[in-house]
């Protein structure tokens, strides 16, 4: 099934900025409810950075695009 790359990577960067927002939001919660001086646990926040890390994994084409396509004619030489 062909994918169209271009909307694909314009989704995969609408949800990295989402994610990234929402991780921000989630760091913000939690300076303000326990301080900066306590160790950081939020894993809501890193669960919406794990997200994002893996959306920027996903851009582009997934693997390696070959050098030379075989001639693919009907044929068949």
């Amino acid at each position: 099934m062909p994918t169209n790359v271009t909307q694909k990577d314009k989704t995969l960067h609408e949800i990295i900025a989402w994610c990234e927002q929402e991780a921000d939001k989630q760091n913000d919660l939690y300076r303000t409810t326990y301080g900066d001086d306590r160790v950081r646990a939020d894993a809501a926040g890193d669960a919406y950075w794990a997200v994002a890390g893996h959306c920027r994994e996903m851009l582009g084409y997934g693997g390696s695009m070959p050098l030379e396509v075989p001639n693919q004619s009907e044929d068949g030489e």
